[in-house]
């Protein structure tokens, strides 16, 4: 599909309605988009976020991705990425942040694994980014990940709703607590979190056993599903020290030290 056709593809899907775009889903192509200083190759067929980058030319969290550039812009940083699809957020970060920084991408999913690796490697940044195939949780052992039907970035250790289940697969768990082991070594931490319900299970354990070195600087949390933790999470972590200084795209951003991040 030459250019001028998926401009036209782009245009009528801006435009359909739900079932047109049902229809109109499968005719959408593989294709390379460039922003935020780096080019991403997506699949907008399978994935709510690709398809927002292929039609859009963004992330549909854009304003959250900004907000944590700006922290790290031009810093040794230390991010993780929990929860990394496509690399929407690992790539752009790992290319805004300062010499001897370290992106570590956690994605379980097998495919969209697959999709960060390429996006990293089209980037010739393997030297900042670090995958981990893994989901995290609670403690070392494995889990069901549930496949979410007709978009991969939904997989979930949670469930996925009644008639959108797609299958599932057995993924490796890991705690967090170890990846933030040395984090005050660097000028700033910055942690995105979005594992479709899963967070508190992911930090509950974390702040249980956290201390002051292991904190990072920042934590941009996916908080639309709140109602489906078992805990007060977002009591937990302003408990911690951290205050709410971004709402917005289904996310809240936290910040534990404003003048470390100036």
């Amino acid at each position: 599909m030459d250019r001028n056709q998926q401009k036209h593809l782009r245009k009528a899907f801006q435009v359909a309605g739900p079932k047109v775009r049902r229809h109109l889903r499968p005719l959408l192509p593989q294709s390379a988009v460039s922003f935020a200083g780096v080019e991403l190759l997506v699949n907008p067929q399978d994935n709510y976020t690709e398809q927002c980058i292929w039609l859009n030319g963004e992330p549909p969290e854009a304003q959250s991705l900004k907000a944590l550039t700006d922290m790290i812009a031009g810093k040794r940083a230390l991010v993780l990425d929990i929860g990394g699809n496509c690399g929407a957020f690992a790539v752009p970060l790992a290319r805004a942040a300062g010499a001897g920084s370290r992106v570590i991408a956690f994605e379980p999913n097998p495919v969209m694994l697959g999709r960060l690796g390429e996006n990293v490697r089209r980037n010739d940044l393997g030297h900042v980014v670090r995958i981990e195939g893994c989901a995290l949780g609670a403690e070392e052992g494995e889990a069901k990940l549930m496949l979410r039907a007709g978009n991969y970035g939904q997989a979930s250790l949670r469930g996925v709703a009644a008639g959108k289940v797609d299958g599932a697969v057995c993924v490796p768990v890991r705690p967090l607590a170890p990846y933030l082991k040395g984090a005050d070594d660097y000028d700033v931490c910055v942690m995105k979190i979005d594992v479709e319900g899963f967070e508190d299970s992911v930090l509950n354990p974390w702040l249980d056993q956290a201390g002051e070195a292991d904190m990072p600087d920042a934590i941009l949390m996916e908080t639309e599903h709140a109602k489906e933790w078992d805990t007060d999470l977002i009591g937990r972590i302003t408990a911690a020290g951290y205050s709410a200084a971004f709402e917005g795209e289904g996310n809240t951003l936290f910040v534990r030290d404003a003048g470390r991040l100036n």
